[in-house]
């Protein structure tokens, strides 16, 4: 008997921990397995009895570097901690932990619980100072060993990575050929795959856009798994936008090798180690870049503009030079437009009734300090409508290489589409051969594998024909090949840019597509003097750039009524009621000086103002004269008549003497008069008494 045990250690549990690092330590090094089990059989030989011994082995295949996901290694401390262990077993100091703060803290705890430590090699008290100090270097001795192994491992990986020869799972459209260099795809669908997500942000500008392309048009994408267990097997999946943002991110597509683009950090919930994320290093920070290792997809400016373009859609304004992807609002300078007094961004903003009215606002100001509100704003409508103008008066001239440009693309983006079903059919129809190839190659009498294969054949034969049907339909719907007539037509409708900007179909952030596709940047200022007008600078992305100005609206001119409002009112009023009037407007997109929809009534009150009739037989209005078709008089045509004033009219009114009525609230008011109250009236005229010269 050990003199550091005594009785009250054996009345308590005896606790052998196990614990190996990896799955596949568990199975190849399995003498060192069987050690740790076999120290069950020490507890016995120093003791303790057969019903007291516990083993711990659910850790098994897992790090020693935190605790987190170590269940038995809790179970542990808290028997340790509830005084029910009187020793804990373990095959070294490194199967507890690899970390020295939770090595101390089941140190301390079996110091406080007056348990045992008893490994390979000795049996230790964590009250006796010198087991305490030896069991601290056993601790410490772990780390370190941790420590050199890493730095062994890390430097030999590193040193290779420097060379460029450290081999890392391909991304999709790379392989390893025989001399472990990277090659494109032996796969040329996956290769066409793989171009066609570049060539298509390249135009689409956005990943999202991309996905959309790939759904919109039944593509799907290659996906290679590099796991053991099925190396470099290829399946086709449809695209999610992780994907594609993942394949724009990665410079590997440029033929150039990378090492150390990503760091992980831990996340600590509760004191512990509960997970890790990745984090994406800068550029500066990556350890190893070697241009033009390997097959390229696309070069090295291209893969920075398109980091540019996603930096830009992320659409944070708070951020400079963010101009962020085209969005659905009306405001057709969204991300373009750039303070002419400050340099900063300008940003829009939307009031009125649905946001109908856009102005643009400089915040540079009110971001410095807080207090003294915007740099300045303008109304958006008089800018746009410049730029708009002056951007189809330059195009006229170059109608004729738009046509051709936008006839070119289509056929190019039809010729990629159709490519890409082609390989897939080739595809489907080589796995349709291959397992016709096989299912003759079976001996007939041989049932249990002939019936799987014919099996496989009628799979293999039924998507080769679903394949060929929904080919068929992506010829059709989306035209893949255009006909002669529908090359015409484009040629057309290119040649009429106007046409194409003011169709119904055409949504605003498809002419903030357009304009983006021609404008780099746009530039305003103010100018007070002689006239209140806006100056505009347009740098567009050819280098050249152009100057006009827009006249600026008074405060007034802002809350007016829009001049196309009241021309369209006048050409409506002619056989429509106010009511169908205001129904009109509204389906129109108009909106009123303060940004709202309209209603009977405000229709009503234009038309008075503007002394705009209703139809034949319901004028409200009685031209210059005040008389209305219906015998209705106005105040003051009723006041001349009489020979009184208007004061005294408003009297009457008041009194009950004439019967009156406004056609729309606060409009003017109507005075039904027969000669019967022409009489009256006059009677009362006859009694006013005439005061002495």
């Amino acid at each position: 008997m050990n003199p550091k045990i005594s009785q009250v250690h054996l009345s308590r549990r005896a606790i052998v921990y196990l614990r190996q690092s990896t799955a596949h330590q568990v199975e190849s090094n399995r003498e060192s397995t069987s050690r740790q089990y076999a120290l069950a059989d020490r507890a016995r030989e120093l003791g303790w009895d057969e019903s007291l011994i516990s083993i711990l082995d659910g850790d098994l295949g897992k790090s020693g570097q935190s605790t987190n996901g170590r269940e038995d290694f809790h179970r542990l401390m808290a028997a340790v901690g509830l005084g029910e262990a009187g020793a804990v077993f373990a095959l070294e100091a490194s199967r507890f932990s690899r970390s020295q703060a939770d090595w101390h803290k089941l140190i301390d705890i079996c110091a406080l619980t007056d348990t045992l430590v008893i490994d390979i090699e000795g049996i230790y008290n964590p009250n006796d100072f010198n087991d305490r100090v030896l069991l601290g270097f056993k601790g410490t001795w772990s780390h370190t060993e941790l420590h050199g192994m890493r730095l062994r491992l890390q430097g030999a990986k590193l040193n290779k990575a420097k060379k460029g020869e450290l081999r890392c799972s391909p991304p999709t459209g790379y392989v390893y050929d025989h001399d472990d260099r990277l090659v494109f795809d032996l796969d040329e669908s996956v290769v066409a795959a793989i171009s066609t997500v570049f060539q298509q942000f390249q135009l689409l500008k956005t990943a999202f856009k991309v996905m959309r392309y790939f759904a919109q048009n039944n593509l799907s994408f290659p996906s290679r798994t590099w796991r053991q267990t099925e190396p470099g097997t290829l399946k086709w999946v449809p695209i999610n936008l992780s994907r594609v943002l993942a394949i724009l991110h990665n410079p590997t597509y440029t033929g150039t090798y990378v090492y150390g683009r990503r760091r992980t950090q831990s996340i600590i919930s509760s004191g512990e180690i509960t997970s890790k994320k990745t984090i994406v290093k800068p550029q500066a920070e990556w350890i190893v870049i070697i241009p033009n290792a390997h097959p390229a997809y696309l070069s090295w400016e291209q893969y920075k503009e398109n980091e540019a373009q996603l930096t830009r859609n992320l659409g944070n304004q708070a951020m400079e030079g963010r101009s962020g992807s085209a969005r659905e609002g009306a405001a057709l300078l969204q991300g373009l437009l750039i303070c002419g007094k400050c340099g900063r961004r300008m940003s829009p903003r939307y009031h009125g009734n649905g946001g109908k009215i856009i102005t643009y606002q400089c915040d540079k100001r009110r971001q410095a300090d807080g207090v003294h509100g915007i740099c300045w704003s303008v109304p958006g409508i008089p800018i746009e409508k410049a730029i708009v103008e002056h951007l189809f008066s330059v195009l006229t001239e170059s109608h004729l290489d738009i046509s051709l440009a936008v006839l070119k693309e289509i056929e190019k983006n039809a010729q990629e589409q159709e490519r890409h079903w082609q390989l897939r059919l080739e595809r489907a129809q080589y796995e349709a051969n291959r397992a016709e190839r096989q299912f003759d190659a079976v001996d007939p009498e041989n049932r249990l594998v002939a019936r799987t294969l014919e099996q496989r054949w009628n799979e293999k034969l039924r998507s080769l024909a679903e394949l060929e049907q929904a080919m068929a339909v992506a010829m059709s719907e989306h035209r893949l090949k255009l006909s002669e007539a529908q090359r015409q037509e484009v040629l057309l409708l290119a040649q009429d840019l106007p046409k194409i900007w003011d169709a119904p179909t055409t949504t605003a952030q498809e002419r903030k597509e357009m304009l983006g596709l021609l404008i780099k940047q746009v530039a305003i200022a103010p100018i007070e003097s002689p006239i209140r007008q806006t100056h505009i600078a347009i740098l567009w992305h050819t280098g050249a750039t152009s100057e006009l100005s827009s006249l600026r609206p008074s405060t007034i001119e802002k809350l007016s009524t829009p001049s196309e409002v009241i021309v369209a009112i006048r050409e409506l009023a002619a056989t429509n009621s106010d009511a169908a009037i205001a129904v009109e407007l509204n389906q129109r997109g108009l909106v009123s000086g303060r940004g709202r929809a309209f209603t009977d009534s405000s229709v009503a009150w234009i038309r008075w103002k503007n002394q705009i009739p209703k139809p034949t037989g319901s004028n409200i209005f009685a031209g210059n004269e005040g008389i209305r078709d219906d015998g209705c008089y106005s105040t003051s045509a009723l006041a001349k008549k009489l020979g009184v004033g208007i004061h005294t009219i408003h009297y009457w009114r008041e009194q009950g003497v004439l019967v009156a009525f406004q056609d729309i609230p606060h409009g003017p008011w109507w005075h039904r008069v027969t000669p019967e109250v022409l009489d009256i009236l006059r009677q009362k005229i006859r009694r006013v008494p005439v005061k002495p010269e």
